[in-house]
């Protein structure tokens, strides 16, 4: 899945849903668990004035993104639980955007996020299912490839909601446990026999940029809100990157 700003204009020419490969479908449904954290990181980094001109886009880019995404994966679903997930997907996804598009307020903040949470999770059964239906080797480095993605803007979301409205002290242990699962992702990765020199260059550079997401949320750094959210989208960058090469490889 590739992160591109796709203007609402364009999207009736987009109308039309793809059927996916197996690989396709697994870097799909990971790309959707990404765009849920994404939004909600975006919609605090707007209320919190941080780089708001950009987060204000990164909602529109991925609500157009997220729909596109899920015609694609309502038109590809064969088995009867994939469906059945799809379909649910669909109904929360009207909430989420409804929510998105919404004057950022820490109490909307706090609704939006508790339904992508549920969505992520969900998604993230998915995958699980359509990796194991797939039975390539490929399918479980595009799942964790898909994972990395979302935890990027997790740790990014995590940080911001901290520091906005009510304190929750739930999100300091969501905070934790992603670095913890993005730390022994990498490491999954990168000791891949399946990984070409360009996957291998790729994964150094996600190696470089975690360590300097990880300093910016130390809270050392005082600059620490704009640097987490912009190292956290170069993160995303190369780890988008990276799925779509272990996608190549298992089509």
């Amino acid at each position: 899945m590739r992160i591109i700003l796709i203007p609402f204009l364009l999207l009736p020419l987009m109308a039309h849903a793809t059927v996916l490969s197996p690989s396709a479908a697994i870097s799909a449904i990971g790309g959707q668990r990404m765009l849920t954290q994404r939004i909600v990181k975006a919609y605090c980094q707007q209320g919190r004035g941080i780089q708001s001109d950009a987060a204000k886009l990164q909602i529109s880019s991925s609500i157009t993104q997220f729909s596109a995404q899920l015609s694609n994966l309502l038109e590809s679903a064969t088995a009867p639980e994939s469906i059945e997930t799809v379909k649910k997907q669909e109904t929360q996804w009207q909430n989420m955007r409804t929510l998105a598009l919404t004057p950022p307020k820490p109490e909307t903040a706090k609704q939006l996020d508790d339904i992508a949470e549920v969505m992520q999770y969900d998604a993230g059964e998915l995958a699980k299912r359509l990796e194991a239906s797939f039975g390539k080797p490929q399918g479980k480095l595009i799942r964790i490839a898909g994972r990395q993605r979302m935890l990027s803007q997790r740790l990014a979301k995590t940080a911001c909601l901290q520091t906005w409205g009510k304190q929750n002290p739930a999100l300091k242990q969501q905070q934790a446990q992603a670095q913890k699962e993005f730390s022994a992702g990498l490491l999954t990765l990168r000791a891949s026999p399946q990984n070409t020199p360009s996957i291998i260059k790729q994964l150094d550079l996600a190696q470089m940029q975690w360590v300097f997401l990880e300093n910016a949320l130390s809270g050392l750094d005082s600059d620490a809100d704009k640097n987490i959210a912009s190292t956290s989208e170069r993160l995303l960058e190369v780890m988008d990157k990276i799925a779509g090469q272990y996608e190549k490889m298992g089509n």
